[in-house]
Parts: structure tokens; sequence; C-alpha cells
């Protein structure tokens, strides 16, 4: 003989009058509880309740409290030991300025391992939300981070693919396009500070002129946020102008550097180890334009 079919009963059938929305209620309250351990929450903290109330640098697992519940990082209790031998005082707190003992702070710890803060360039377009205590490294990687632009009284800053629109519309420089492991022949009129040049993967790099007593100082750098792949190496040299009687002096100078600086100029321009000196008399005569040819190339990593 067949079974039959057995019923499932709800509490509505067991409950008696004002059942319904009690059951209701408890069905709803049984719906948030299966909603609640995906779901977030958005929240906002003081940075110095994250911070180890010693050093004040940010918390970051293993985390400690003293019996009175006073949180450090997991070196400031070594410390503390370190100096409470030399006093003669054992394992003290000094925010409590007594003798204790500490344990880890697992409560927090969790609390730490569970946020999520966003990324400090979300004006320049990342929207990227990360672990707390990978915000550092992300940070010094995100290609989002802001460049600035090297021109006296400029304030401006955007990401690197924004640097050149900005410097073709707000500045007037006539981008030159560069194909690496190639040589590009520039002449450079000995008052322009900089030349703007874009490869072929839209990398931006500056040709530095800095005038000095003695002639130009010339370097290349790429403008970005961070030093990443792929890297470059460059090659700068000038060749002397004719001089009287027809005659070239034959002088030529020359610079390598193996791996171009990466800079977001965020603390302005800077020469660095390499940079090629180019003499006042290499300039030509009438015009005072120097002639000068560059090679950037892509560094396999």
């Amino acid at each position: 003989m067949a079974e039959e079919p057995s019923v499932k009963r709800t509490k509505t059938e067991d409950l008696g009058e004002g059942s319904v929305p009690d059951a209701a209620a408890a069905a709803a309250a049984a719906e948030a509880e299966e909603e609640r351990p995906g779901c977030e929450v958005t929240v906002k903290i003081q940075s110095k309740a994250l911070r180890c109330r010693i050093c004040s640098e940010p918390l970051k697992p293993p985390i400690f409290k003293c019996a009175a519940g006073h949180v450090l990082c997991s070196q400031c209790p070594e410390k503390l030991r370190e100096v409470g031998h030399v006093l003669r005082l054992g394992t003290f707190c000094a925010l409590c300025c007594k003798s204790t003992s500490y344990s880890r702070c697992v409560e927090l710890e969790q609390f730490i391992d569970a946020m999520k803060v966003p990324c400090s360039n979300q004006t320049y377009g990342c929207n990227e939300f990360v672990g707390y205590q990978q915000k550092e490294k992300h940070e010094s990687s995100c290609p989002h981070a802001p460049c600035y632009c090297p021109e006296d009284d400029c304030a401006f800053k955007a990401p690197a693919c924004c640097l050149l629109d900005h410097f073709v519309t707000a500045h007037g420089w006539s981008p030159t396009n560069l194909v690496y492991n190639k040589p590009l022949k520039i002449p450079l009129a000995r008052d322009r500070r900089f030349t703007l040049l874009v490869g072929e993967d839209m990398s931006l790099f500056l040709l530095i002129n800095t005038l000095t007593s003695i002639g130009s100082a010339l370097a290349v750098v790429c403008v970005r946020p961070h030093e990443s792949e792929p890297s470059y190496s460059c090659n700068i040299s000038a060749a002397a102008h004719g001089v009287a009687g027809g005659k070239t002096d034959g002088r030529l100078v020359f610079q390598k550097d193996p791996h171009v600086s990466s800079s977001s100029l965020a603390g302005g321009l800077k020469l660095g180890n390499f940079f090629l000196l180019v003499p006042l008399e290499f300039a030509e005569t009438s015009s005072g334009e120097l002639t000068v040819h560059i090679r950037i190339d892509r560094v396999a990593p």
C-alpha cells in the first residue's frame, strides 16, 4: 500500500487566534537571518580608534590588550617588557601605569580582518574597496594615483592618462610620437624646458632641459605614479654644429641611462644620477638651437 505523502505543517496550523501576524514576523526574521551573513554596512570610524595607543601606528594582527583593555600593536608589549625589566616594574602598561598582563585581542583582529576601505585615489577614478590591511600595498601600485604638472605655478594633478590632454590644451605642448628601439632626432631650443614624448604604449616621457652656466643638462623621466613594468633605458647624444670656416668641430657628447627613472613629479623635477651635459658651443650660432638624438628602449622584465 502506497504511503501517503507527508504534509509540511507551518506554525500557523498549530497556533490560535492572532497567529498569522506572528508567523509573518517569524518568517521575516528568518529571512533577515538568512541574509545577514552576506550583507555589508557602511560606517565611518575615526582613524585613531584603529591605531596603537602607544606608537600610534595602524593596528594589524596580532593585536594585544592589557588587562584594562588598552589596545597595542604587536611590537609595543615587547618594548614595554624591556622597559619594565630595566625599571624593575615587570610587565606593565604605560597607560595604566601599573603592572599588568597582555593577551590577544581576538575581537578587534576579527573586526579589522572584516573591514574594507576605499582606496585613497577614489577621487581620481579608483573604485576599489580593499582590506584594511592591504590598503597600503594596493595604493603603492594603484594605476589611478595622481601625477603632477611640472610647469611653474600649475597645481594640476590627475592620473597619468589625463596629463597628455592637460599638457596640450593648457600649456600648448606639441607631443612627439616615439618608436621604441629607434633613434629620434629632436631640434631643441636652448630655453625649452620640456619636450613631451609619447611612446607606442602611450607612456609619457619628458626630455628635461635644465640650463646651467656651462651648458644644457638633459635628462629623461617616465611620468607615471609608480615604478612598474615595463621599464626603459635611454640613450641621448648631441653633436657640435658647424663652426667658423665651414669646418665641423666633430665633437660628440653621449649619455646612456640604463634605467629611466619614473616619477609622478609630486616633488618637482630632479636630474638624478644620469644626465647629459651639452656644452654651450654645441648650439647653432644664429638660433641657439641644439640637435639632440634620443633613443628609448623597452627593457625586458
